[in-house]
Protein backbone atom coordinates (compact mmCIF):
# COMPACT_ATOMS: atom_id res chain seq x y z
CA UNK A 1 0.00 0.00 0.00
CA UNK A 2 1.18 3.47 -0.87
CA UNK A 3 1.96 5.49 1.59
CA UNK A 4 -0.79 8.10 2.53
CA UNK A 5 1.18 10.21 4.59
CA UNK A 6 1.68 13.79 3.85
CA UNK A 7 5.30 14.37 3.27
CA UNK A 8 6.03 16.92 6.73
CA UNK A 9 4.10 13.72 8.60
CA UNK A 10 6.66 11.33 6.99
CA UNK A 11 9.70 13.17 8.34
CA UNK A 12 8.31 13.65 11.72
CA UNK A 13 6.83 9.84 12.25
CA UNK A 14 8.50 8.26 15.35
CA UNK A 15 7.21 4.88 15.11
CA UNK A 16 7.38 2.55 18.20
CA UNK A 17 9.77 -0.47 18.43
CA UNK A 18 8.59 -3.43 20.73
CA UNK A 19 11.07 -5.77 22.41
CA UNK A 20 11.19 -9.48 20.73
CA UNK A 21 9.21 -11.19 23.54
CA UNK A 22 6.22 -8.38 22.68
CA UNK A 23 7.05 -8.64 18.84
CA UNK A 24 6.04 -12.60 19.03
CA UNK A 25 3.32 -12.53 21.16
CA UNK A 26 1.66 -9.81 18.60
CA UNK A 27 3.26 -12.08 15.53
CA UNK A 28 1.60 -14.95 16.80
CA UNK A 29 -1.97 -13.20 17.77
CA UNK A 30 -1.72 -11.78 14.22
CA UNK A 31 -1.28 -14.74 12.41
CA UNK A 32 -4.50 -16.32 14.34
CA UNK A 33 -6.75 -13.44 13.69
CA UNK A 34 -5.59 -13.67 9.91
CA UNK A 35 -6.92 -17.68 9.73
CA UNK A 36 -9.58 -17.67 12.06
CA UNK A 37 -12.82 -18.08 9.48
CA UNK A 38 -15.80 -16.08 10.84
CA UNK A 39 -14.11 -12.90 11.96
CA UNK A 40 -15.30 -9.40 11.11
CA UNK A 41 -12.21 -7.14 10.02
CA UNK A 42 -13.38 -4.55 12.40
CA UNK A 43 -13.28 -7.46 15.04
CA UNK A 44 -9.43 -8.04 13.71
CA UNK A 45 -8.69 -4.78 14.19
CA UNK A 46 -9.71 -4.26 17.68
CA UNK A 47 -8.20 -6.72 18.85
CA UNK A 48 -4.93 -6.69 17.46
CA UNK A 49 -5.09 -2.85 18.22
CA UNK A 50 -5.85 -3.82 21.79
CA UNK A 51 -3.24 -6.06 22.41
CA UNK A 52 -0.37 -3.37 20.54
CA UNK A 53 -1.66 -0.37 22.84
CA UNK A 54 1.12 1.11 25.24
CA UNK A 55 2.14 4.10 26.55
CA UNK A 56 3.57 4.68 22.62
CA UNK A 57 0.15 4.01 20.90
CA UNK A 58 -1.08 7.22 18.84
CA UNK A 59 2.06 9.03 19.70
CA UNK A 60 1.60 12.26 18.39
CA UNK A 61 4.85 13.04 15.89
CA UNK A 62 3.34 16.49 14.43
CA UNK A 63 0.76 19.28 15.24
CA UNK A 64 -0.98 21.51 12.89
CA UNK A 65 -0.87 25.12 12.95
CA UNK A 66 -4.53 25.88 13.27
CA UNK A 67 -3.85 23.50 16.68
CA UNK A 68 -0.96 25.51 17.81
CA UNK A 69 -2.78 28.37 17.18
CA UNK A 70 -5.93 27.30 19.59
CA UNK A 71 -3.59 25.97 22.01
CA UNK A 72 -1.87 29.24 22.28
CA UNK A 73 -5.68 30.92 22.61
CA UNK A 74 -6.89 28.77 25.10
CA UNK A 75 -4.23 27.52 26.99
CA UNK A 76 -5.79 24.28 26.34
CA UNK A 77 -5.87 21.25 23.84
CA UNK A 78 -9.37 21.05 25.01
CA UNK A 79 -11.44 19.69 21.03
CA UNK A 80 -7.86 19.14 19.15
CA UNK A 81 -7.75 15.53 17.97
CA UNK A 82 -5.07 12.60 17.25
CA UNK A 83 -5.46 11.96 13.34
CA UNK A 84 -4.13 9.16 11.47
CA UNK A 85 -2.81 10.30 8.27
CA UNK A 86 -3.92 6.86 7.16
CA UNK A 87 -7.31 5.78 8.39
CA UNK A 88 -7.23 2.30 11.10
CA UNK A 89 -9.95 0.79 9.32
CA UNK A 90 -7.24 1.15 6.06
CA UNK A 91 -4.34 0.12 8.16
CA UNK A 92 -6.66 -3.11 8.81
CA UNK A 93 -7.51 -4.12 5.52
CA UNK A 94 -4.10 -3.89 4.98
CA UNK A 95 -3.05 -6.15 7.61
CA UNK A 96 -6.24 -8.38 6.90
CA UNK A 97 -7.68 -8.08 3.53
CA UNK A 98 -4.77 -10.23 1.56
CA UNK A 99 -3.98 -13.84 0.28
CA UNK A 100 -1.48 -14.48 2.83
CA UNK A 101 -0.89 -12.94 6.06
CA UNK A 102 1.92 -10.40 5.79
CA UNK A 103 5.83 -11.70 6.97
CA UNK A 104 7.16 -11.14 10.58
CA UNK A 105 9.31 -8.43 9.18
CA UNK A 106 6.76 -6.67 7.82
CA UNK A 107 3.77 -6.65 10.19
CA UNK A 108 4.78 -4.48 13.33
CA UNK A 109 7.13 -2.23 10.99
CA UNK A 110 4.25 -1.45 9.29
CA UNK A 111 1.52 -1.18 11.96
CA UNK A 112 3.35 0.91 14.05
CA UNK A 113 4.61 3.06 11.25
CA UNK A 114 0.79 3.92 10.80
CA UNK A 115 -0.12 4.25 14.88
CA UNK A 116 1.53 7.41 15.17
CA UNK A 117 -0.95 10.81 14.90
CA UNK A 118 -1.24 14.27 14.16
CA UNK A 119 -2.69 16.79 16.86
CA UNK A 120 -5.25 18.78 14.65
CA UNK A 121 -8.03 20.78 15.37
CA UNK A 122 -11.60 18.75 15.25
CA UNK A 123 -12.29 20.78 11.91
CA UNK A 124 -9.01 19.50 10.07
CA UNK A 125 -10.52 15.93 11.50
CA UNK A 126 -13.81 15.88 10.16
CA UNK A 127 -12.49 16.09 6.57
CA UNK A 128 -11.39 12.64 4.95
CA UNK A 129 -7.83 12.90 4.29
CA UNK A 130 -4.72 15.31 4.61
CA UNK A 131 -4.80 17.38 2.07
CA UNK A 132 -6.57 19.76 3.81
CA UNK A 133 -4.81 19.89 7.02
CA UNK A 134 -2.77 23.30 8.17
CA UNK A 135 1.11 23.39 8.21
CA UNK A 136 2.80 20.71 10.20
CA UNK A 137 5.19 21.35 12.68
CA UNK A 138 7.41 18.51 14.69
CA UNK A 139 6.61 17.84 17.88
CA UNK A 140 9.70 16.77 19.98
CA UNK A 141 9.92 13.86 22.34
CA UNK A 142 7.87 14.40 25.73
CA UNK A 143 5.63 17.12 24.69
CA UNK A 144 1.90 16.36 24.25
CA UNK A 145 2.46 13.16 25.80
CA UNK A 146 -0.66 13.52 28.80
CA UNK A 147 -3.90 12.08 28.35
CA UNK A 148 -5.14 8.73 26.07
CA UNK A 149 -7.54 9.52 23.65
CA UNK A 150 -7.55 12.80 23.97
CA UNK A 151 -4.93 15.44 24.85
CA UNK A 152 -4.30 17.34 27.98
CA UNK A 153 -1.85 20.86 27.50
CA UNK A 154 0.77 20.91 29.99
CA UNK A 155 2.52 23.68 30.97
CA UNK A 156 5.63 22.54 28.56
CA UNK A 157 3.07 21.65 26.27
CA UNK A 158 1.79 25.37 26.42
CA UNK A 159 5.76 26.64 26.56
CA UNK A 160 6.47 25.48 23.08
CA UNK A 161 3.54 26.22 21.53
CA UNK A 162 4.36 29.68 22.13
CA UNK A 163 7.70 29.28 21.23
CA UNK A 164 6.63 27.77 17.54
CA UNK A 165 4.56 30.34 17.00
CA UNK A 166 6.92 33.67 17.75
Amino acid sequence: MPSTFPPDFEQFNRPHCVVPATEDFLYRLYEMLFSEPGLSLRTRQRTFETAADCPDSWRVVCVSHDALVQIVQTASAKGLRRAHPTSRSERAGHLFERDRPLNRSELLPYFFKHDTVALVTAAENTQEGVAHWSKLYKVPPGIFTSGSFSIHARRIDLEWAKTILR
